[in-house]
């Protein structure tokens, strides 16, 4: 059995056939999906599918891009969706810095927003003792400190890796997670192939991000949860392991992280 640590259910992408497409992954051998918020309305979507299906489990949390948008008092509404039992952990959060506006006065500005939106739902993960999904693009260093400013006292995963070695064993050595994704299928991922051959197997789970980041040979279409069967089939390959020991692996870290209860 495996777990798709990160997918987007919610999408308009899915509006079709969502049912069919849970359905789909249940008979591929997914036997859980945590459905994974960008914003408020995401975060209510998510909690309503999980609370719909046992096999779902869910986050709440503010994406980078969606800072600005963020209301005043955004953390009091994040409380009361968090107050469910179907909700495993703050997500996904962090920093993107990759399409700043072209302005530098406006680009900091943006800057700032995201720093506070962020470190607020940090020190709310805190509180509820709840662990974080990560969301870090062009933004490592400042991702870094700001988690350090915390003492790394929340559990972090980085979803979609696709930094090199060096930069992993940052992450372990703080005691965080990474979650890999089809992206390992590409060819042209050098960075996220040495990676997924060098992580502990106990500190990475993988995931989809579906719709997004369909895997070989899929590549192009609609993700969906299933399909991180074969971003495991990739991770053994990679790694000369049987592809039970990455399913184990996998679902036994992130079984941990999130506090599923079996």
């Amino acid at each position: 059995m495996l777990t798709d640590t990160h997918a987007h259910l919610y999408f308009p992408e899915f509006s079709k056939d969502r049912e069919a497409v849970i359905a789909r992954a249940q008979k591929e051998g997914i036997d859980r999906i945590v459905v994974v918020a960008t914003d408020l309305g995401s975060s209510r979507a998510a909690l309503a599918l999980a609370q719909k299906h046992a096999s779902l489990a869910c986050t709440v949390g503010i994406h980078p891009n969606s800072a600005h948008a963020a209301p005043p008092g955004f953390l009091s509404e994040l409380g009361e969706i968090a107050a469910h039992k179907k909700v495993a952990a703050v997500g996904e959060i962090g920093l993107d810095y990759h399409r700043l506006p072209s302005d530098p006065e406006a680009a900091e500005a943006e800057k700032d927003c995201q720093r506070s939106t962020f470190r607020a739902q940090l020190a709310f993960a805190r509180e509820q003792s709840l662990p974080v999904v990560i969301h870090q693009r062009s933004a490592w260093e400042d991702t870094l400190a700001m988690l350090d400013e915390v003492d790394n006292a929340v559990r972090c995963v980085f979803h979609c890796f696709g930094e090199g070695p060096e930069r992993l064993q940052e992450l372990t050595r703080r005691g965080h997670f990474v979650s890999f994704t089809g992206l390992i299928t590409f060819p042209n991922a050098p960075l996220a192939h040495a990676s997924a051959q060098a992580a502990p197997l106990d500190k990475f789970f993988l995931e989809t991000d579906c719709p997004f980041l369909a895997p070989v040979p899929h590549r192009g279409k609609r993700c969906e949860p299933w399909h991180v069967r074969l971003v495991a089939e990739e991770m053994a390959r990679l790694r000369g392991l049987p592809l039970s020991a990455i399913d184990d692996a996998s679902s036994r870290n992130a079984r941990a992280f999130f506090r599923f209860a079996d």
